[in-house]
């Protein structure tokens, strides 16, 4: 069913002082997003059948506009979940055709039962449900609905946005044909980022990162991403530059390295309207940093960047470059799909491993080039000769489609075509194949001992032990005295000659939430209430209503960005929106905890005090604490994003 024209508001809004934002009680009423377009429901079909477990987490569901359940995080039973997504695709019907009145409401938005919280993320074809209830403390509708826009990013990520064009034609199709075991992997392993509960040590897994600091929610409450600290800025810098040196060419857009799912050092193109956002990094960094096969394999596989361009793929390649010790690896990006582009990305993280003093890798190591293995509607799997022959006949293939919509090369002036599978004929998977090369003999022990590390993985090391971590995040602790910090900065990245262009690239740093926030829903209310402090500096109010009419504006904004995402995704654009200039609000509750909310320019502080230290004191103590971190820019953040033609 279309979407319908969204009906005017009459309520008054509850705007502050871009100042500062006042603090008052939150409103008592129902999280009804938009007049008429919520609804207070009972349903038990809903109450009893989708609520999880407390240490879960929200589920999350996605459905198509026929009401068939494609993707559902918690529960394993299909005929109760096709049951309820029906009941869900019928409630939003009717509230579209209220009364016989031409779509006259809107979009249903949200819905409150009880303590049960369901909210809705509509998109053409097909309709996300975040479902909470008051035991797994997440009740902060606007939470919901940005991880609601991450999981339909992640599936465009790997899909494409042709999925909506598919269901135009075909609205009975079955998207988890197309979508197998492993795009259903990436959903999960995304909403776990969001979780507190879902840490790395408490599912056994190890995190190529190997950080106890790694605390994922805060990368998308500040729309930052977290970088390995503490760096020397000269040894940043020259890693920086060395990929110039060796990723550069017509065909490449962006060059990373990474440890895990923090970023060490970024190549973009010069262009801003070309760089990545940070939804888009944040989607490269959860699927590269937990690929169990990067310690041992090359990948090579196709991507979608829905915030850069969600028409086509791009491809990417990576590497991990020190297995065994840090974890380091390389991520190289093009819109060239053939086999010599990966053999270019090849020989490139070759030259870099070889610069930073690594030894190559040895024969273990395999070459596996990840590319699609099924087509629309075909239930048969490829053989592994399939997968291998595809890189090679693709490019003749897909001439015609990129010549008739337009490569995304061409975007940023790069020499070349980017060829772009049709969704129907291809999808990402992880299916790997091996090039055979000959066994090489063993090192000996002398020859082990005599392979020293460089300067940039020494520091790597010594940056990434637990000890160092720890002494670190209490020093900042301390100088706040505060249990727990998010902070969030925003650095211009450097164009020709060094001067500053005008994207930014966001950042963000702070410790996990450990003692006294021990169980899961603690942490979950910490970091609802910080998106509400997040809220109150950027509209002057949290409520409900308010964070609806700012999400209309950043729609009507990007609605003519075309070949993108941006319009179903206004919660992202709001959250990577700057901050305002010198506001500050607080919030106290059960006179245990002080939460306080700061922000300037290129910065944003979040923090949790002790309920002891008055509103005034802790906003001085938290200045304090700004002031250090802005000081130390240069050894915990990437302070000098480069590009390629600094």
């Amino acid at each position: 069913m279309p979407a319908a024209p969204k009906s005017k508001k009459t309520k008054k809004k509850d705007r502050g002082s871009n100042k500062r934002a006042v603090d008052r009680p939150e409103s008592s009423s129902s999280f009804n997003s938009k007049p008429f377009a919520s609804s207070t429901s009972s349903t038990s079909a809903i109450t009893t059948d989708t609520a999880p477990p407390n240490h879960r987490g929200p589920n999350v569901i996605i459905l198509s506009s026929a009401g068939k359940p494609i993707f559902v995080r918690h529960g394993t039973d299909e005929d109760e979940w096709a049951s309820a997504c029906g009941l869900l695709q019928g409630l939003r019907a009717n509230v579209l055709s209220f009364d016989g009145v031409d779509s006259s409401l809107g979009e249903m938005q949200s819905i409150k039962a009880g303590s049960m919280l369901i909210v809705f993320l509509n998109t053409k074809a097909l309709t996300l449900v975040a479902i909470s209830d008051g035991d797994n403390g997440c009740q902060c509708e606007g939470w919901l609905r940005l991880q609601l826009e991450y999981t339909y990013a992640q599936v465009i990520f790997t899909l494409t946005d042709q999925i909506q064009s598919i269901f135009e034609q075909s609205p009975s199709y079955d998207l988890r044909t197309m979508m197998g075991p492993n795009v259903d992997a990436s959903l999960r392993n995304l909403l776990d980022q969001f979780d507190p509960s879902n840490s790395a040590e408490e599912k056994g897994e190890t995190d190529l990162s190997a950080s106890s600091c790694f605390q994922a929610a805060s990368t998308f409450l500040t729309a930052g991403v977290e970088c390995v600290f503490p760096l020397p800025p000269d040894l940043r810098d020259g890693t920086s530059k060395l990929l110039i040196d060796a990723c550069c060419g017509d065909d490449t857009l962006f060059a990373l390295l990474v440890i895990g799912t923090r970023l060490v050092t970024i190549v973009q193109p010069s262009n801003p309207s070309s760089q990545l956002h940070t939804s888009d990094l944040h989607l490269i960094l959860t699927f590269v940093g937990r690929q169990p096969g990067l310690l041992t394999n090359e990948l090579w596989f196709p991507i979608c960047l829905p915030r850069f361009d969600s028409s086509g793929f791009l491809y990417a390649y990576t590497s991990c470059l020190d297995p065994l010790r840090t974890g380091l690896s390389i991520v190289l990006i093009s819109g060239n799909s053939s086999t010599e582009q990966f053999k270019v990305f090849h020989s490139a993280a070759d030259l870099v491993r070889s610069s930073l003093g690594l030894s190559p890798l040895n024969s273990t190591s395999r070459s596996s080039m990840s590319t699609s293995s099924s087509t629309a509607g075909d239930d048969k799997k490829k053989t592994s000769s399939d997968n291998i022959n595809w890189s090679d006949e693709q490019d003749d293939t897909d001439s015609d489609d990129s010549e008739k919509n337009g490569s995304i090369l061409s975007r940023i002036s790069a020499a070349g075509k980017a060829p772009r599978p049709l969704l129907g004929e291809r999808q990402l998977s992880i299916t790997d194949y091996s090039i055979n090369t000959p066994r090489s003999k063993p090192k000996s022990v002398d020859e082990k001992q005599t392979t020293q590390d460089g300067p940039f993985v020494t520091a790597l090391k010594i940056a990434l032990l637990p000890k160092q971590q720890d002494e670190i995040m209490s020093q900042y602790l301390e100088l706040a005295s505060a249990v727990h910090f998010c902070f969030r900065c925003d650095i211009f990245v450097q164009g020709n000659s060094g001067t500053s262009t005008e994207g930014m690239l966001t950042q963000c740093f702070g410790p996990p939430l450990s003692f006294p926030f021990t169980d899961s829903q603690s942490q979950r209310k910490v970091w609802d209430i910080y998106h509400r402090l997040s809220l109150r500096l950027r509209l002057g109010s949290s409520s409900v209503e308010t964070c609806y009419d700012a999400l209309d504006m950043f729609q009507g904004r990007e609605s003519s960005n075309l070949g993108n995402i941006s319009n179903d995704c206004p919660m992202q654009c709001l959250m990577e929106s700057p901050p305002n200039v010198h506001g500050v609000t607080y919030l106290q509750e059960d006179n245990e905890w002080l939460y306080v909310g700061l922000n300037g320019k290129f910065f944003e502080l979040y923090a949790t005090l002790p309920a002891t230290v008055k509103p005034r004191e802790g906003t001085a103590y938290c200045a304090r604490l700004v002031r250090k971190l802005m000081g130390d820019e240069r050894i915990l953040f990437l302070s000098n994003p480069l590009t390629w033609h600094s």
